[in-house]
């Protein structure tokens, strides 16, 4: 038995959805080359803190912060994408023709 449905209960899109969805998925891949700039930006500063002496400890605190967000930043946009992804994906048009169970 080979069960051919989407284990995350995605159901079929209208072409109008599935076209909003392409262009928040572009749109989403942009966005997702920003975060991991800003990303490596404050893993930078954050490695500065806590390697060279002499930083204020409200620096210190503020980089360990904002490395913090970047990095959920970038975890929520990625998990996004790749739930924008299996939808198109599960679309009835991108399944094979036969499913045949081994």
């Amino acid at each position: 038995m080979v069960y051919t449905g989407s284990v995350l209960g995605i159901q079929e899109m209208s072409d109008e959805r599935r076209e909003k969805a392409r262009k928040e998925l572009a749109w989403l891949e942009t966005d997702l080359i920003r975060r991991r700039k800003r990303l490596a930006y404050w893993t930078l500063r954050k490695h500065h803190a806590e390697t060279l002496p002499g930083i204020r400890e409200e620096l210190r605190q503020s980089a360990f912060y904002f490395h913090m967000r970047a990095q959920e930043l970038v975890a929520s946009g990625e998990k996004l994408r790749a739930y924008l992804v299996i939808e198109l994906q599960e679309q009835p048009q991108h399944q094979p023709p036969y499913h045949y169970a081994h």
